[in-house]
């Protein structure tokens, strides 16, 4: 069909963002065949979205915008990830929320367009994700010092805390998991050894253990509301690329 149309086989899609003032500006484009107004109209008109009148006065523009209406879907069918319903008004209520903009163009035939307008206020904070109880949690970065392993034969207990020498320093170990009252041991590697997180509160040093440690990521960290909010042990949430939750710990409170 690209062939067809004259284009590469191989769809582009490009993301770009810039500063603007006291706003930064991020697009998402393709070269994909685009959005048809005609059809959205009639979906749109099929679904309830809209009524007849509204059908005949719409221009192009805003009948793309109707993507964003709750609930409107232009999928046949409905499956594990079209046709539900939950979408771009999904993704326009959060920008909204953090005081940002979302604005889409397509051209049939051509592509589309997406450009998010976003505080530059807005936190975005460097975490590692770590992994503990087939949870992953995110750890910021500045309070991060290094990630070992240690040996089960290395960890000692004195005065009733578990701890461990790293770098000739004695350095007390605690479990994620205890911490965060998750009812599973903290699990090894082959060779049967821990992952540590060590971290420095107040310039003293803490080793974490965790499951694994993984990569660090940039998010944009979102403060929790209502119940989860009065949580200490939590910074805030984060929306991951894949579109899962990513709770972030705050190790001051949580320790």
């Amino acid at each position: 069909m690209r062939r067809a149309a004259g284009k590469p086989s191989e769809g582009r899609l490009t993301i770009q963002a810039r500063q603007e003032a006291d706003r930064v500006l991020i697009e998402i484009s393709d070269d994909g065949r685009g959005i048809d107004p005609t059809v959205i109209r009639h979906k749109a008109y099929e679904k309830g979205v809209i009524d007849e009148a509204t059908l005949e006065r719409l221009t192009d523009q805003e009948a793309i915008n109707l993507v964003f209406a709750a609930g409107f879907s232009t999928a046949e069918k409905i499956t594990d990830v079209s046709g539900r319903g939950v979408g771009m008004d999904v993704v326009r209520d959060a920008i909204t929320r953090v005081n940002g903009n979302i604005e889409l163009r397509s051209q049939v035939g051509q592509g589309t367009r997406i450009t998010l307008s976003l505080p530059l206020s807005m936190a975005v904070t460097n975490v590692m994700i770590i992994e503990s109880a087939a949870q992953r949690f995110g750890v910021p970065m500045d309070a991060v010092v290094e990630t070992v392993r240690v040996s089960r034969s290395a960890i000692r207990t004195i005065k009733r805390r578990l701890t461990t020498v790293l770098r000739e320093r004695i350095v007390p170990l605690v479990s994620l998991n205890e911490l965060l009252a998750l009812n599973t041991p903290q699990r090894t590697n082959s060779d049967d050894e821990f992952a540590v997180l060590v971290v420095r509160i107040d310039g003293e040093y803490l080793g974490v253990i965790v499951d694994e440690c993984r990569e660090t990521v940039d998010i944009i960290l979102k403060p929790l509301a209502g119940f989860l909010g009065q949580l200490n042990g939590y910074a805030g949430s984060a929306l991951l690329g894949d579109g899962s939750v990513l709770l972030v710990l705050n190790p001051r409170e949580l320790i």
